[in-house]
Protein backbone atom coordinates (compact mmCIF):
# COMPACT_ATOMS: atom_id res chain seq x y z
CA UNK A 1 0.00 0.00 0.00
CA UNK A 2 2.62 2.43 0.76
CA UNK A 3 3.70 1.98 -2.98
CA UNK A 4 0.17 3.24 -3.72
CA UNK A 5 0.92 5.95 -1.45
CA UNK A 6 4.08 7.36 -2.76
CA UNK A 7 2.36 6.89 -6.17
CA UNK A 8 -0.89 9.12 -5.35
CA UNK A 9 1.69 11.65 -4.00
CA UNK A 10 4.06 12.06 -7.18
CA UNK A 11 0.84 12.19 -9.37
CA UNK A 12 -0.93 14.96 -7.75
CA UNK A 13 2.90 16.59 -6.66
CA UNK A 14 1.96 16.70 -3.38
CA UNK A 15 4.78 18.28 -1.41
CA UNK A 16 3.58 16.84 1.88
CA UNK A 17 4.76 13.42 1.10
CA UNK A 18 2.89 10.28 1.59
CA UNK A 19 2.37 10.39 5.42
CA UNK A 20 -0.37 13.15 5.01
CA UNK A 21 -1.85 10.66 3.16
CA UNK A 22 -1.85 8.08 5.64
CA UNK A 23 -3.27 10.82 8.35
CA UNK A 24 -6.26 11.04 5.84
CA UNK A 25 -6.68 7.21 5.58
CA UNK A 26 -6.66 6.94 9.23
CA UNK A 27 -9.45 9.63 9.96
CA UNK A 28 -11.69 7.98 7.22
CA UNK A 29 -10.90 4.34 9.44
CA UNK A 30 -11.92 5.77 12.41
CA UNK A 31 -14.52 8.17 11.50
CA UNK A 32 -16.28 5.95 9.43
CA UNK A 33 -17.18 9.38 7.09
CA UNK A 34 -15.54 12.27 6.64
CA UNK A 35 -16.44 15.29 4.47
CA UNK A 36 -13.62 17.33 3.05
CA UNK A 37 -13.88 19.74 5.12
CA UNK A 38 -13.00 17.80 7.95
CA UNK A 39 -10.43 16.08 6.38
CA UNK A 40 -9.26 19.34 5.37
CA UNK A 41 -8.56 20.44 8.97
CA UNK A 42 -7.22 17.35 10.06
CA UNK A 43 -4.38 16.82 7.28
CA UNK A 44 -4.22 20.75 7.14
CA UNK A 45 -4.36 20.68 3.51
CA UNK A 46 -6.50 23.19 1.44
CA UNK A 47 -9.97 21.77 0.04
CA UNK A 48 -9.03 21.41 -3.55
CA UNK A 49 -6.06 19.03 -2.73
CA UNK A 50 -8.14 17.07 -0.44
CA UNK A 51 -10.57 16.94 -2.99
CA UNK A 52 -8.26 16.06 -5.46
CA UNK A 53 -6.74 13.16 -2.74
CA UNK A 54 -10.57 11.57 -2.04
CA UNK A 55 -10.57 11.19 -6.19
CA UNK A 56 -7.46 9.33 -6.13
CA UNK A 57 -8.69 7.24 -3.39
CA UNK A 58 -11.72 6.51 -5.19
CA UNK A 59 -9.65 5.07 -8.28
CA UNK A 60 -7.83 2.91 -6.06
CA UNK A 61 -11.44 1.32 -4.77
CA UNK A 62 -10.98 2.74 -1.60
CA UNK A 63 -13.76 5.25 -1.20
CA UNK A 64 -13.75 8.25 -1.17
CA UNK A 65 -16.06 10.58 1.63
CA UNK A 66 -16.40 6.88 3.50
CA UNK A 67 -14.29 3.50 3.09
CA UNK A 68 -15.55 0.68 0.42
CA UNK A 69 -15.24 -2.87 2.24
CA UNK A 70 -12.10 -3.02 0.37
CA UNK A 71 -10.42 0.33 1.79
CA UNK A 72 -11.21 -0.83 5.24
CA UNK A 73 -9.03 -4.43 4.91
CA UNK A 74 -6.41 -2.06 3.00
CA UNK A 75 -5.90 0.23 6.00
CA UNK A 76 -6.43 -2.25 8.38
CA UNK A 77 -3.98 -4.54 6.90
CA UNK A 78 -1.44 -1.80 6.49
CA UNK A 79 -1.66 -0.19 10.04
CA UNK A 80 -2.07 -3.56 11.35
CA UNK A 81 -5.47 -2.28 13.18
CA UNK A 82 -7.32 -5.96 13.83
CA UNK A 83 -8.61 -5.89 17.33
CA UNK A 84 -7.54 -2.06 17.79
CA UNK A 85 -10.13 -0.16 20.28
CA UNK A 86 -11.83 2.26 17.67
CA UNK A 87 -13.49 4.01 20.66
CA UNK A 88 -10.57 5.31 22.51
CA UNK A 89 -8.44 6.50 19.27
CA UNK A 90 -11.50 8.65 18.69
CA UNK A 91 -11.72 9.97 22.28
CA UNK A 92 -8.26 10.42 22.60
CA UNK A 93 -7.49 12.63 19.15
CA UNK A 94 -10.95 14.57 19.40
CA UNK A 95 -12.47 14.65 23.26
CA UNK A 96 -9.24 17.07 25.03
CA UNK A 97 -11.42 16.32 28.26
CA UNK A 98 -11.64 12.91 28.35
CA UNK A 99 -7.80 12.75 27.27
CA UNK A 100 -6.55 14.80 30.14
CA UNK A 101 -9.14 12.12 32.14
CA UNK A 102 -7.66 8.92 30.59
CA UNK A 103 -3.64 10.62 31.14
CA UNK A 104 -4.67 10.66 35.37
CA UNK A 105 -6.14 7.39 35.34
CA UNK A 106 -3.38 5.48 33.56
CA UNK A 107 -0.77 7.48 35.34
CA UNK A 108 -2.07 5.48 38.57
CA UNK A 109 -1.70 2.56 36.63
CA UNK A 110 1.76 3.24 35.13
CA UNK A 111 3.17 4.81 38.82
CA UNK A 112 4.19 1.37 40.14
CA UNK A 113 6.41 0.54 36.74
CA UNK A 114 8.19 4.14 36.72
CA UNK A 115 8.89 3.66 40.67
CA UNK A 116 11.76 1.12 39.27
CA UNK A 117 13.31 4.00 37.05
CA UNK A 118 16.90 4.06 38.15
CA UNK A 119 18.29 7.10 40.87
CA UNK A 120 18.72 10.29 37.92
CA UNK A 121 22.41 10.15 37.27
CA UNK A 122 23.07 14.36 36.99
CA UNK A 123 26.45 13.93 35.72
CA UNK A 124 24.92 12.94 32.11
CA UNK A 125 22.04 15.33 32.78
CA UNK A 126 19.74 13.23 33.73
CA UNK A 127 15.89 14.26 34.80
CA UNK A 128 13.38 12.26 35.73
CA UNK A 129 9.97 13.19 33.98
CA UNK A 130 6.52 12.50 35.71
CA UNK A 131 4.34 9.71 34.49
CA UNK A 132 2.00 12.46 33.55
CA UNK A 133 4.78 13.76 30.98
CA UNK A 134 5.60 10.22 29.35
CA UNK A 135 1.92 9.63 28.36
CA UNK A 136 1.71 13.24 27.23
CA UNK A 137 4.59 12.57 25.11
CA UNK A 138 3.40 9.60 23.57
CA UNK A 139 0.15 11.32 22.73
CA UNK A 140 1.97 12.96 20.65
CA UNK A 141 3.09 10.52 18.22
CA UNK A 142 -0.62 9.50 18.22
CA UNK A 143 -1.23 13.16 17.04
CA UNK A 144 1.16 13.24 14.60
CA UNK A 145 0.41 9.88 12.92
CA UNK A 146 4.04 8.26 13.90
CA UNK A 147 2.26 5.36 16.42
CA UNK A 148 1.13 3.05 14.08
CA UNK A 149 3.05 0.66 11.74
CA UNK A 150 6.33 2.73 12.34
CA UNK A 151 9.78 2.48 13.75
CA UNK A 152 10.40 4.96 16.84
CA UNK A 153 13.77 5.75 18.67
CA UNK A 154 14.10 6.93 21.94
CA UNK A 155 17.59 8.19 21.69
CA UNK A 156 18.30 8.01 25.61
CA UNK A 157 14.95 7.36 27.83
CA UNK A 158 15.80 8.09 31.05
CA UNK A 159 12.34 9.07 31.08
CA UNK A 160 10.51 5.46 30.28
CA UNK A 161 9.07 7.09 27.32
CA UNK A 162 9.21 3.69 25.33
CA UNK A 163 7.55 2.42 28.42
CA UNK A 164 4.57 4.88 27.95
CA UNK A 165 4.37 3.91 23.95
CA UNK A 166 4.39 0.62 24.13
CA UNK A 167 1.89 1.08 26.85
CA UNK A 168 -0.28 3.61 24.69
CA UNK A 169 0.04 1.37 21.63
CA UNK A 170 -1.48 -1.75 23.48
CA UNK A 171 -4.40 -0.12 24.90
CA UNK A 172 -5.42 1.20 21.01
CA UNK A 173 -3.95 -1.30 18.32
CA UNK A 174 -2.20 -4.32 20.67
CA UNK A 175 -1.68 -6.33 17.06
CA UNK A 176 0.18 -3.54 15.46
CA UNK A 177 3.51 -4.21 13.92
CA UNK A 178 5.29 -1.19 15.65
CA UNK A 179 8.77 -1.44 17.10
CA UNK A 180 10.24 0.89 19.80
CA UNK A 181 14.04 0.95 19.98
CA UNK A 182 15.61 2.12 23.41
CA UNK A 183 19.13 3.58 22.61
CA UNK A 184 20.99 4.61 25.84
CA UNK A 185 24.76 4.97 27.47
CA UNK A 186 22.99 4.10 30.96
CA UNK A 187 23.41 0.28 31.38
CA UNK A 188 20.79 0.46 34.18
CA UNK A 189 18.11 2.30 32.09
CA UNK A 190 18.81 -0.27 29.60
CA UNK A 191 18.23 -3.46 32.11
CA UNK A 192 14.94 -1.41 33.29
CA UNK A 193 13.28 -1.09 30.28
CA UNK A 194 13.87 -4.83 29.17
CA UNK A 195 13.26 -6.12 32.50
CA UNK A 196 9.89 -3.89 32.18
CA UNK A 197 9.15 -5.02 28.70
CA UNK A 198 9.34 -8.66 29.14
CA UNK A 199 7.14 -8.85 32.17
CA UNK A 200 4.72 -6.87 30.72
CA UNK A 201 5.33 -7.90 27.06
CA UNK A 202 5.59 -4.82 24.98
CA UNK A 203 7.43 -4.28 21.73
CA UNK A 204 10.76 -2.64 22.82
CA UNK A 205 14.25 -3.52 22.49
CA UNK A 206 16.85 -2.07 23.83
CA UNK A 207 20.66 -1.66 23.07
CA UNK A 208 23.84 0.11 24.49
CA UNK A 209 24.63 3.45 22.62
CA UNK A 210 27.32 6.07 23.57
CA UNK A 211 25.80 9.53 21.58
CA UNK A 212 29.49 10.47 21.08
CA UNK A 213 30.54 7.45 19.00
CA UNK A 214 28.96 7.37 15.05
CA UNK A 215 25.75 5.76 15.05
CA UNK A 216 25.68 2.09 14.38
CA UNK A 217 24.73 1.53 10.36
CA UNK A 218 22.01 -1.02 12.17
CA UNK A 219 20.20 2.28 13.41
CA UNK A 220 20.95 4.21 10.10
CA UNK A 221 18.55 5.68 8.10
CA UNK A 222 15.57 3.23 9.52
CA UNK A 223 13.57 5.08 11.72
CA UNK A 224 9.81 7.41 11.07
CA UNK A 225 10.05 9.84 14.39
CA UNK A 226 12.56 9.80 17.20
CA UNK A 227 11.94 10.95 21.12
CA UNK A 228 14.95 12.33 22.42
CA UNK A 229 16.13 14.56 25.93
CA UNK A 230 18.95 15.85 25.36
CA UNK A 231 22.10 17.25 27.77
CA UNK A 232 21.23 20.89 29.01
CA UNK A 233 23.93 22.51 26.69
CA UNK A 234 23.67 23.82 23.12
CA UNK A 235 26.61 21.67 21.93
CA UNK A 236 24.81 18.44 23.58
CA UNK A 237 21.47 19.11 21.87
CA UNK A 238 23.38 19.74 18.41
CA UNK A 239 25.13 16.35 18.82
CA UNK A 240 22.34 14.38 19.80
CA UNK A 241 19.39 15.99 17.00
CA UNK A 242 22.40 14.73 14.40
CA UNK A 243 22.06 11.29 16.11
CA UNK A 244 18.29 11.54 15.37
CA UNK A 245 18.60 12.39 11.67
CA UNK A 246 21.30 9.98 10.85
CA UNK A 247 18.82 7.52 12.25
CA UNK A 248 15.74 8.98 10.56
CA UNK A 249 14.35 7.26 7.44
CA UNK A 250 15.49 9.99 4.31
CA UNK A 251 12.08 11.10 3.49
CA UNK A 252 10.87 14.58 4.46
CA UNK A 253 8.02 14.55 6.88
CA UNK A 254 9.60 12.90 9.55
CA UNK A 255 9.34 14.06 13.34
CA UNK A 256 11.64 14.52 16.49
CA UNK A 257 10.17 15.22 19.56
CA UNK A 258 12.73 17.25 21.38
CA UNK A 259 12.86 18.25 25.04
CA UNK A 260 15.17 21.33 26.19
CA UNK A 261 15.51 23.51 29.24
CA UNK A 262 13.74 26.94 28.91
CA UNK A 263 16.92 29.56 28.56
CA UNK A 264 17.61 32.79 28.23
CA UNK A 265 16.41 34.44 24.94
CA UNK A 266 20.27 34.70 23.51
CA UNK A 267 20.55 31.14 23.90
CA UNK A 268 17.03 30.25 22.68
CA UNK A 269 18.01 32.14 19.37
CA UNK A 270 21.30 29.92 19.10
CA UNK A 271 19.49 27.07 19.48
CA UNK A 272 16.63 27.75 17.15
CA UNK A 273 19.28 29.14 14.45
CA UNK A 274 21.09 25.82 14.49
CA UNK A 275 17.80 24.01 13.94
CA UNK A 276 17.13 26.18 11.08
CA UNK A 277 20.78 25.30 9.84
CA UNK A 278 20.21 21.42 9.93
CA UNK A 279 17.10 21.95 7.73
CA UNK A 280 14.44 21.01 10.78
CA UNK A 281 10.91 23.36 10.46
CA UNK A 282 9.49 24.14 14.10
CA UNK A 283 6.17 22.24 13.94
CA UNK A 284 4.85 23.45 17.20
CA UNK A 285 7.07 24.32 20.97
CA UNK A 286 5.15 22.61 23.80
CA UNK A 287 5.48 24.84 26.94
CA UNK A 288 2.84 22.17 28.95
CA UNK A 289 3.86 19.33 28.44
CA UNK A 290 7.09 18.30 30.37
CA UNK A 291 7.50 18.29 34.23
CA UNK A 292 10.42 16.77 36.16
CA UNK A 293 10.91 15.43 39.83
CA UNK A 294 13.32 17.60 41.12
CA UNK A 295 14.82 19.09 38.35
CA UNK A 296 16.06 22.51 40.19
CA UNK A 297 18.39 23.25 36.90
CA UNK A 298 15.21 23.01 34.99
CA UNK A 299 12.59 24.99 37.22
CA UNK A 300 11.16 21.57 37.25
CA UNK A 301 9.85 21.67 33.32
CA UNK A 302 11.31 22.38 30.07
CA UNK A 303 10.07 22.90 26.80
CA UNK A 304 9.39 20.32 24.08
CA UNK A 305 10.28 21.12 20.31
CA UNK A 306 8.03 19.23 17.19
CA UNK A 307 10.55 19.19 14.93
CA UNK A 308 9.86 17.94 11.66
CA UNK A 309 12.52 17.16 8.44
CA UNK A 310 12.47 18.59 5.12
CA UNK A 311 14.83 17.64 2.06
CA UNK A 312 17.43 19.72 3.23
CA UNK A 313 18.34 18.24 6.10
CA UNK A 314 22.04 18.59 6.98
CA UNK A 315 23.51 17.14 9.88
CA UNK A 316 25.26 19.47 12.36
CA UNK A 317 27.87 16.93 13.66
CA UNK A 318 29.26 14.83 11.10
CA UNK A 319 28.52 10.81 11.55
CA UNK A 320 31.73 9.17 10.59
CA UNK A 321 34.19 9.90 13.84
CA UNK A 322 33.94 10.01 17.58
CA UNK A 323 33.10 13.51 18.74
CA UNK A 324 35.45 14.15 21.32
CA UNK A 325 33.82 17.74 22.52
CA UNK A 326 32.69 17.80 26.32
CA UNK A 327 28.49 17.78 25.79
CA UNK A 328 27.35 17.26 29.51
CA UNK A 329 26.11 20.49 31.73
CA UNK A 330 28.88 19.05 34.39
CA UNK A 331 31.70 18.57 31.84
CA UNK A 332 31.22 22.64 30.57
CA UNK A 333 29.93 24.32 34.22
CA UNK A 334 31.39 22.90 37.32
CA UNK A 335 29.04 23.31 39.76
CA UNK A 336 29.55 22.73 43.58
CA UNK A 337 26.73 23.58 46.58
CA UNK A 338 27.37 24.12 50.17
CA UNK A 339 25.04 22.27 52.20
CA UNK A 340 23.94 22.52 55.97
CA UNK A 341 23.44 19.74 58.32
CA UNK A 342 19.88 20.90 59.79
CA UNK A 343 20.82 19.30 63.62
CA UNK A 344 24.32 19.86 63.71
CA UNK A 345 25.00 22.60 61.63
CA UNK A 346 27.97 20.41 59.73
CA UNK A 347 28.70 21.99 56.37
CA UNK A 348 30.00 19.90 53.59
CA UNK A 349 31.09 20.71 49.50
CA UNK A 350 28.48 18.86 47.22
CA UNK A 351 29.79 18.21 43.65
CA UNK A 352 31.43 16.17 40.93
CA UNK A 353 35.17 16.26 42.28
CA UNK A 354 33.87 16.02 46.10
CA UNK A 355 32.61 13.12 48.08
CA UNK A 356 29.09 13.13 47.44
CA UNK A 357 28.59 14.19 43.89
CA UNK A 358 24.81 15.48 44.25
CA UNK A 359 22.68 16.10 46.89
CA UNK A 360 20.57 12.67 46.62
CA UNK A 361 23.68 10.80 47.40
CA UNK A 362 24.21 13.23 50.44
CA UNK A 363 21.37 12.36 51.93
CA UNK A 364 21.14 8.71 50.97
CA UNK A 365 24.38 8.82 53.20
CA UNK A 366 23.22 10.97 55.99
CA UNK A 367 25.28 13.24 57.99
CA UNK A 368 28.46 11.68 58.56
CA UNK A 369 28.56 13.77 61.96
CA UNK A 370 25.03 13.11 62.93
CA UNK A 371 23.64 10.81 60.38
CA UNK A 372 20.85 13.30 59.81
CA UNK A 373 19.42 13.53 56.35
CA UNK A 374 17.91 17.10 56.24
CA UNK A 375 20.53 19.43 54.65
CA UNK A 376 19.96 23.59 53.86
CA UNK A 377 21.74 24.68 50.93
CA UNK A 378 24.21 27.71 51.97
CA UNK A 379 26.33 28.64 48.96
CA UNK A 380 26.45 27.86 44.96
CA UNK A 381 29.44 28.51 42.71
CA UNK A 382 29.26 27.78 39.01
CA UNK A 383 33.36 27.00 37.35
CA UNK A 384 33.09 27.54 33.70
CA UNK A 385 35.22 24.76 32.67
CA UNK A 386 35.66 25.55 28.76
CA UNK A 387 36.15 29.46 27.18
CA UNK A 388 32.83 30.60 26.06
CA UNK A 389 33.98 33.49 23.41
CA UNK A 390 33.83 33.19 19.91
CA UNK A 391 37.01 32.39 17.97
CA UNK A 392 35.72 34.22 14.92
CA UNK A 393 32.63 36.67 13.83
CA UNK A 394 31.46 35.71 10.55
CA UNK A 395 29.09 37.99 8.81
CA UNK A 396 26.57 36.98 5.71
CA UNK A 397 25.86 39.85 3.88
CA UNK A 398 23.11 39.06 0.90
CA UNK A 399 22.51 42.62 -1.01
CA UNK A 400 19.20 42.72 -4.27
CA UNK A 401 18.29 44.87 -6.28
CA UNK A 402 21.48 46.41 -6.88
CA UNK A 403 22.83 47.57 -9.63
CA UNK A 404 23.43 44.83 -12.35
CA UNK A 405 26.42 47.03 -14.38
CA UNK A 406 28.41 47.84 -10.78
CA UNK A 407 28.44 44.31 -10.06
CA UNK A 408 29.88 43.67 -13.30
CA UNK A 409 33.21 46.19 -12.82
CA UNK A 410 35.66 44.09 -11.27
CA UNK A 411 38.09 47.47 -10.83
CA UNK A 412 35.06 49.10 -8.41
CA UNK A 413 34.35 45.81 -6.32
CA UNK A 414 37.84 45.56 -5.93
CA UNK A 415 37.81 49.02 -4.47
CA UNK A 416 34.96 49.20 -2.53
CA UNK A 417 36.02 45.74 -0.47
CA UNK A 418 39.35 47.06 0.28
CA UNK A 419 37.87 50.57 1.43
CA UNK A 420 35.42 48.47 3.65
CA UNK A 421 38.31 46.16 5.02
CA UNK A 422 39.77 49.86 5.72
CA UNK A 423 36.86 51.18 7.63
CA UNK A 424 36.89 47.96 9.52
CA UNK A 425 40.15 48.97 10.42
CA UNK A 426 41.56 45.60 9.63
CA UNK A 427 45.19 45.63 7.96
CA UNK A 428 45.04 44.20 4.16
CA UNK A 429 47.83 41.52 3.75
CA UNK A 430 46.70 40.93 -0.06
CA UNK A 431 43.82 40.56 -2.71
CA UNK A 432 42.46 39.13 -5.70
CA UNK A 433 39.87 39.31 -8.26
CA UNK A 434 38.48 37.67 -11.02
CA UNK A 435 35.56 39.41 -13.48
CA UNK A 436 33.72 35.80 -15.05
CA UNK A 437 32.43 35.88 -18.72
CA UNK A 438 30.23 37.01 -19.91
CA UNK A 439 29.24 38.01 -16.40
CA UNK A 440 30.17 38.16 -12.41
CA UNK A 441 32.75 39.00 -10.32
CA UNK A 442 34.14 37.00 -7.20
CA UNK A 443 37.19 38.42 -5.19
CA UNK A 444 38.96 38.29 -1.82
CA UNK A 445 40.54 40.39 0.08
CA UNK A 446 43.05 38.41 2.68
CA UNK A 447 43.35 40.66 5.75
CA UNK A 448 45.51 40.06 9.01
CA UNK A 449 42.49 39.13 10.70
CA UNK A 450 40.98 36.42 8.62
CA UNK A 451 38.62 37.75 4.89
CA UNK A 452 35.99 39.55 3.27
CA UNK A 453 35.04 38.01 -0.28
CA UNK A 454 32.14 38.85 -2.61
CA UNK A 455 30.42 36.72 -5.24
CA UNK A 456 28.32 38.67 -7.83
CA UNK A 457 25.47 37.72 -10.03
CA UNK A 458 25.02 40.96 -12.07
CA UNK A 459 21.97 39.57 -14.62
CA UNK A 460 19.62 39.05 -11.00
CA UNK A 461 20.93 41.83 -9.23
CA UNK A 462 22.72 40.26 -6.76
CA UNK A 463 25.54 39.91 -4.19
CA UNK A 464 26.78 37.86 -1.70
CA UNK A 465 29.59 38.95 0.75
CA UNK A 466 31.62 37.04 3.60
CA UNK A 467 33.35 39.41 6.12
CA UNK A 468 34.92 37.21 8.83
CA UNK A 469 37.29 38.05 11.32
CA UNK A 470 39.25 36.72 14.27
CA UNK A 471 39.57 40.58 16.07
CA UNK A 472 36.35 40.87 17.49
CA UNK A 473 37.47 44.67 17.93
CA UNK A 474 37.20 45.36 14.38
CA UNK A 475 34.25 47.34 13.23
CA UNK A 476 32.36 45.13 10.89
CA UNK A 477 29.19 46.88 10.71
CA UNK A 478 31.32 50.05 9.47
CA UNK A 479 32.46 47.43 6.98
CA UNK A 480 28.87 45.87 6.09
CA UNK A 481 26.99 49.37 5.99
CA UNK A 482 29.85 50.88 3.78
CA UNK A 483 29.64 47.92 1.28
CA UNK A 484 25.83 48.09 1.38
CA UNK A 485 25.80 51.70 0.37
CA UNK A 486 28.08 51.59 -2.11
CA UNK A 487 26.18 48.94 -3.83
CA UNK A 488 23.06 50.79 -3.46
CA UNK A 489 20.99 47.78 -2.85
CA UNK A 490 17.65 48.27 -2.93
CA UNK A 491 17.29 45.06 -0.41
CA UNK A 492 19.98 44.03 2.57
CA UNK A 493 19.73 41.39 4.66
CA UNK A 494 22.61 40.09 7.23
CA UNK A 495 23.49 37.03 9.22
CA UNK A 496 25.71 36.57 12.10
CA UNK A 497 27.70 33.44 13.14
CA UNK A 498 29.81 33.15 15.74
CA UNK A 499 32.56 30.49 14.80
CA UNK A 500 34.58 28.21 17.10
CA UNK A 501 32.36 28.73 20.19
Amino acid sequence: MQTQLQQITADMQLEEHYHTLEKALLALYFHKNSTTKSLAHSTSLPIPIVSAMKKEFAKQGWGKHSLTKKGQLAISQYFQLAGADVELYLQLTTDQVFRMEWITQNSSELSTIYEARPIADVAIDQAKCTVETALKRALLALDYTMLLNKRILCLGDDDFISVALAFLLKKIAPHSTTKIVVLDIDRRVLDTISKIAKDYELSITTDYYNVQEPLPKTYALQFDCVYTDTPYTLIGAQLFLSRAMNALKPEAMRHVFFSYAKRSYQKQWELQQSLHAMGFVIDSIQYDINTYEGAQILGATSQLFVLQTTEQMTSYIPNQRKFTRPIYTGEIERKSVVYQCIHCQHALIVGASYQYSTIAQLQASGCPECKSKKFSQIKRTIQKIQPQHALGHHILLELNDCNDALLNDVQQIKKIMCQAAHKAKATIVTEHFHHFSPYGVSGVVIIQESHLTIHTWPEYGYAAIDVFTCNSKLALQEAVQYITKQFNAGNATQHYLYRGK
